[in-house]
């Protein structure tokens, strides 16, 4: 019977994580699903989901993989999943969307537009948030993937969010994925 686990790892970014990892995923016969990996300001952070066939596999990899920890100066955490864990959150029919903020850093933009986002019950499906050098001047960047239920009324999201950016001082624009994607192409 297959088994799901997911793993975590974080620490300093250097070569050869990702090959370390997979090698005892595979050398104890696991099949990585997905995986999703970044490097952030010196910091490596990976998750993937693997399958297992037996459950001696996954008590040999967990040792396998704390003793890469160990050499390796990380933090891994495996843990078992089920097959019903790994269905997308869902609520209902959802079109995706893409927002993006842009302005000066300062604490608390995460915070400010996620917590518009939890009020309106929408999904955050990937984040990415960082600083960019644009004419000379640092300014920090958030880019939001987001599923909205189509049940929402869009033009109230947009004047939140709107809103939300002003009272922080930044620009918020919410964009359908498939118009921001064409825009977007190189």
């Amino acid at each position: 019977m297959r088994e799901w686990i997911a793993v975590s790892v974080i620490g300093r970014d250097r070569p050869g994580i990702v090959a370390s990892v997979s090698k005892v995923l595979y050398l104890n016969h696991c099949n990585i699903e997905e995986l999703s990996q970044t490097a952030i300001k010196g910091q490596f952070a990976m998750i993937l989901i693997a399958s297992a066939l037996k459950e001696e596999a996954r008590r040999g990899l967990k040792d396998d993989l704390q003793e890469l920890a160990r050499a390796l100066a990380l933090d891994i955490n495996l843990r078992k999943i089920k097959a019903e864990e790994m269905t997308p959150f869902s609520s209902g029919a959802i079109e995706s969307f893409v927002i993006t903020v842009r302005g000066e850093d300062r604490p608390g933009l995460v915070y400010g537009i996620t917590e518009v986002l939890a009020g309106q019950g929408i999904n955050i499906t990937n984040l990415d948030a960082q600083v960019a050098r644009i004419g000379g001047k640092s300014e920090y960047i958030q880019l939001y993937e987001v599923d909205i239920p189509k049940t929402l009324d869009l033009s109230i999201i947009q004047e939140k969010l709107r809103q939300r950016g002003q009272e922080m001082g930044v620009a918020v624009d919410l964009q359908h994925r498939e118009i921001f994607r064409a825009i977007n192409q190189i």
